[in-house]
């Protein structure tokens, strides 16, 4: 796993581990496939305890390059449901 820039700031930024990270790449749910400048990249999101994970990736060299890594904050109705 190989982490750019923009994704190692946005860690940092919404307090999300490299573990987090890790889980979502091997059982996050692919919620998108999309071709930008000329190579393929993927969208996984998992659900954990307190937040949601998306990870915005790319296979390079059997190699999963993390693009960037944001959280999806859930408002107050859906955590008590």
């Amino acid at each position: 796993m190989i982490l750019s820039e923009h994704a190692k700031e946005e860690m940092l930024r919404s307090c999300i581990g490299e573990a987090e990270v890790r889980a979502c790449l091997e059982h996050g749910e692919i919620v998108i496939k999309k071709i930008v400048k000329g190579e393929m990249r993927y969208g996984k999101q998992i659900e954990l305890k307190n937040k949601n994970i998306i990870v915005i990736y790319t296979r390079r060299e059997n190699e999963a390059r993390i693009v960037t890594v944001y959280t999806i904050k859930r408002k107050r109705w859906q955590q008590n449901s």
